[in-house]
């Protein structure tokens, strides 16, 4: 039998047929040791044995849950770290793999629940989902590629009828009846242990006493059978479906890896021969495609943003003077400095700190709070305390803020990034771009003053270290931490506060329409002098860390975001052989881009040594700034101010006032769809589906009516407004 003939064989073959030509082939050694290993898992799986354990993922930068095998012998450990780790597999070209995946491990679970928790026994196992990196630990990768597949498929009768159906009778009868095909291709009969669970075998009748029998029969049958051979038959199956991908793609040659690995076929390869195509087509007898390239390493990403910084040395290098240089690099960044938008966003950061600190640092009693300095979420309209969104622009210089609103008011939509689209927060966006620091020392400090000057704090001084877990250690993870003793500190201070003051309480008499009086209190809560030792703790601490590590941590952030976006696009080169389309790219650097080029995708691909292919046009049609557009198109939509008290006193014009606010706040995202598309976006584009439309009547009638007011607002300022062009 020719190389191509024992190809077609197999990729025709039924599971028992496969398996001998297999043994013939004297090809049957090649999985004994992955054939045993997972027989000897179902086995431990079906007597009652939990496989899996699943940790709950760190507060670290990008940590996912964690997974591993409860049962592997220390032989079965070597085995599978070696053979389904992450790194390795890509050593030999698996780029395709996503370094991320949701595992819904439920099903490997499932058996031994079934028989020790037989009441609770679904619901625990749904409870059995992972989100977690491929490369934290080869057992992911293990029961991502091969052991969910094959328990989904084992388990699928005690599923179906966990979840129940509302299909009709014929679409019940077919569903059951690929179940039953899929235990027949494993060599599983139909006994009445199995044909119980199908369509019209009876399970209806049974009570729940009953069924909780019926599931520990089926694993008691299941576990009978011969497991050596319905792990081989399972494989041959998998392997079926990846070898007929391969003769389908042949033609006078073996086909390209890349045309073959799809996104259903990825998994089999990895599980059964650890990522390696060549070992495939070695298995196979197929010649390797001429042409094939397989990336075991991808190369190292390449960053170029020094511009300004590096003007000096290109000037004495070439004999030619700085000012020259720096026109020339300006003129290649089609911008008026030499400084690339990294730099130049790099600096903006340095000056906002250093107002920043200097801000909290004079903070005192009997001041408003500082809650708002950092603009950390969308304008809303509604009643009770938030944060004063006017301090993230008041409280700073004006050049500064200036500078803010030019360098981050453009986004790209991943969806649409054919254009830089009008960024409503460019202060937040800001905000994001810094990072966890801001989070942890803005957080630290209004802490402190809400712990003193009241009324109510999220967490307690002793609390602190544990509220900001997730910050401290992402601060870790960059080699720019925080020190213990700054929390020692506090802890120490808060015994020399003032004893606790209580705060005035209001009573407010509420006159309801039934005639009947309610009464409602606000205010209230305790304030503590010893502010001030506060502040100055963390004022201390803030600049101590900020003379050590500043300058590593902004680097950490751009180099970072940047270098990931890189391999990630050097990922897919691996794996198809071409840079990814401008919209799939988009996918994977949006983030970096609005936060280091104004949300331009072709500055991010000159910074990492690429060629844009098209270049975004820049459209805004935002014609003042975000709160003003929400509060203009609220009062368009028949929106009034109300209190948390109209919600007592009628609250259906409460809540109507509330859909209405919660629409207004999304017409800055209408309008940035409408940017990107050149045109005003459709109901399903907009997420018609996301809001509430009680007020009008339905989504029908309030739609044209919520784009009425969309277009009323955008003419009232029709001088400062853009266009669709």
């Amino acid at each position: 039998m020719g190389e191509a003939d024992f190809a077609s064989a197999l990729a025709t073959a039924q599971p028992e047929e496969f398996l001998r030509i297999e043994r013939e082939a004297g090809l049957e050694a090649s999985f004994a040791r992955l054939d045993i290993l997972t027989a000897n898992l179902m086995l431990m799986a079906l007597s009652g044995r939990e496989l899996v354990s699943i940790t709950p993922g760190g507060p670290g930068r990008g940590s996912g849950d964690t997974v591993s095998m409860t049962f592997l012998t220390p032989q079965d450990r070597a085995f599978v770290d070696e053979r389904f780790s992450l790194v390795g597999q890509q050593r030999k070209g698996a780029w395709f793999l996503p370094e991320e995946a949701r595992l819904k491990a439920g099903s490997l679970n499932l058996p031994a629940r079934a028989r020790h928790y037989p009441e609770q026994a679904i619901t625990l196992s749904w409870g059995d989902s992972a989100r977690t990196k491929l490369a934290s630990t080869a057992d992911a990768l293990l029961i991502w590629s091969l052991l969910i597949p094959l328990f989904d498929t084992l388990m699928a009768p005690i599923v179906l009828r966990a979840t129940g159906s509302d299909q009709p009778a014929e679409d019940q009868r077919k569903t059951w009846m690929t179940v039953l095909d899929s235990y027949s291709t494993l060599g599983i009969p139909h006994t009445p242990e199995v044909t119980l669970f199908a369509y019209g075998g009876g399970w209806a009748r049974l009570d729940r006493a009953a069924q909780v029998r019926a599931r520990i029969a089926l694993l008691d049958a299941l576990a009978r059978h011969d497991l050596l051979a319905v792990a081989a038959r399972f494989r041959a199956l998998r392997l079926r479906t990846l070898f007929s991908a391969i003769v389908a793609k042949s033609r006078a040659a073996t086909p390209l890896a890349r045309r073959v690995l799809t996104r259903a076929v990825q998994p089999t390869l990895s599980a059964y021969f650890a990522g390696d195509w060549l070992a495939c087509l070695e298995y196979l007898g197929l010649p390797p495609n001429p042409g094939e390239e397989l990336v075991t390493a991808l190369p190292a990403p390449k960053l170029y943003v020094g511009g300004a910084a590096n003007a000096g040395a290109a000037a004495a290098e070439h004999g030619v003077e700085v000012d020259e240089v720096e026109a020339m690099l300006a003129a290649f960044l089609n911008q008026s400095t030499a400084a690339s938008p990294v730099e130049q966003r790099v600096s903006v950061l340095r000056r906002w700190w250093e107002e920043f600190d200097a801000i909290h640092a004079r903070q005192q009693p009997g001041m408003n709070p500082l809650w708002g300095l950092v603009e950390e979420t969308s304008y809303a309209i509604g009643y009770g305390q938030g944060p004063d969104h006017r301090l993230c622009r008041t409280s700073f210089s004006s050049d500064l803020v200036r500078e803010i609103d030019l360098l981050w008011d453009g986004a790209t939509l991943p969806r649409w990034p054919q254009a830089i689209v009008s960024e409503p927060y460019p202060h937040r966006l800001m905000a994001d771009t810094f990072g966890p620091a801001v989070s942890f020392w803005h957080g630290l400090a209004l802490t402190t003053w809400y712990v003193c000057e009241g009324p109510t704090s999220r967490t307690t001084l002793s609390g602190l270290r544990a509220y900001h877990e997730k910050h401290l250690a992402e601060l870790a993870d960059m080699g720019t931490p925080v020190h213990p003793s700054l929390f020692e500190e506090l802890e120490r201070a808060e015994g020399q506060l003032g004893a606790a003051e209580e705060l005035p309480t209001y009573e407010h008499r509420l006159l309801l329409a039934d005639g009947s009086v309610a009464l409602r209190m606000s205010g209230g809560g305790h304030r503590r002098d010893g502010f001030l030792l506060l502040r100055d703790i963390v004022t201390r601490h803030r600049r101590g860390w900020t003379g050590r590590f500043l300058a590593d941590y902004l680097r950490h952030r751009w180099h970072t975001e940047l270098t990931d976006v890189a391999r990630e696009l050097n990922k897919v080169i691996a794996t198809t052989g071409k840079p990814p389309t401008f919209n799939r790219f988009a996918r994977i650097a949006a983030k970096a881009a609005n936060h280091w080029f104004n949300g331009d995708l072709a500055g991010l691909y000159l910074a990492i040594g690429e060629k844009a292919p098209l270049t975004p046009r820049r459209v805004d049609l935002l014609p003042i700034a975000a709160h003003e557009f929400i509060d203009a198109l609220y009062a368009a939509l028949g929106g009034q101010p109300y209190e948390e008290l109209l919600r007592v006193t009628d609250f259906p014009l409460a809540d109507e006032y509330r859909q209405k606010a919660r629409l207004a706040a999304a017409g800055v995202t209408y309008l940035q769809i409408a940017e990107a598309l050149g045109r005003w976006p459709e109901p399903k584009e907009f997420g018609i589906n996301r809001f509430e439309w009680s007020w009008a009547g339905g989504p029908d009638r309030g739609w044209p009516i919520y784009q009425t007011a969309v277009a009323a607002v955008l003419r009232e300022h029709a001088d400062e407004q853009g266009s669709l062009g």
